[in-house]
């Protein structure tokens, strides 16, 4: 079967899955739960969205958005 995905298609699924990881292991929190969290408050719909711009950006600046967002959709982190 053949890959349909593009490069950037590919960079945006390493760098959720890189910054989800690193979200994990700030909050201490096991992976599935902080995923979890991150799509039920709209983290990972935020991150998908803004990839060109978070992407530049360091991964505290990239969690601290993440918290903001999160926090405004119901979120208790």
């Amino acid at each position: 079967m053949e890959n349909t995905f593009t490069e950037e298609s590919k960079d945006r699924i390493r760098y959720i899955h890189w910054i989800i990881i690193g979200f994990a292991r700030g909050f201490k929190r096991p992976i599935p739960e902080a995923y979890q969290y991150l799509k039920e408050f709209g983290g990972i719909d935020f991150l998908y969205e803004n990839y060109n711009y978070e992407h530049t950006q360091n991964e505290i600046h990239t969690h601290m958005a993440l918290l903001d967002v999160c926090r405004n959709n119901g979120g208790w982190l």
